[in-house]
């Protein structure tokens, strides 16, 4: 949580906005004491295309390139997101994939893990790809979690055709981020 500190709280209080609700009550945290949370954020993408040969097999979905990390949260090495403080949390995964075989209507599933458990997921449905265009699949989930320290936070993929993941450009977002 961020606390934002005004140096005269009196003049914040009695500026009134026209279409402000008399009914709503903010409360603002005006201690000097420089006790605040540290903002918990991250943000990885992947540098490397990720094959997925297997079909209807979840994988992990790897993000390789740390973007950035504030609060030491996010591996790298394994993908990971580890909440070192219980809270709620936004977390988001992307992934741009591109089927072997255009011809073939397929299924694709993104889902966000909690300590194994599948706790969001999106089901993209592609049918055959015109051969003039090449469409790529991005498959977005996101959801608010209430999570604990510790519990480990990933994002696993599922087809029903072989094909890859994408590199993260700006193109094709291939991308895995969180924040408190």
């Amino acid at each position: 949580m961020k606390y934002y500190h005004y140096k005269n709280q009196e003049s914040y209080t009695n500026h009134h906005h026209k279409k402000c609700d008399p009914k709503i009550n903010i409360n603002v945290n005006c201690s000097d004491n420089g006790d605040h949370d540290e903002t918990i954020a991250f943000r990885a993408v992947n540098n490397l295309q990720q094959r997925i040969d297997e079909i209807d097999v979840f994988e992990k979905v790897l993000f390789q390139n740390e973007q950035f990390d504030i609060g030491n949260v996010y591996n790298s090495n394994n993908s990971t997101f580890v909440p070192r403080e219980d809270g709620v949390y936004y977390v988001a995964g992307t992934v741009s994939f591109l089927p072997d075989s255009t011809t073939e209507d397929y299924r694709v599933r993104v889902e966000i893990r909690v300590n194994g458990f599948s706790v969001a997921a999106d089901n993209d449905y592609w049918g055959e790809i015109n051969q003039q265009f090449v469409y790529v699949n991005a498959i977005n989930v996101s959801t608010i979690l209430q999570l604990e320290a510790g519990d480990l936070v990933e994002v696993f993929i599922t087809s029903t055709t072989p094909g890859t993941i994408l590199i993260n450009e700006p193109s094709f977002s291939t991308r895995f981020e969180a924040k408190a």
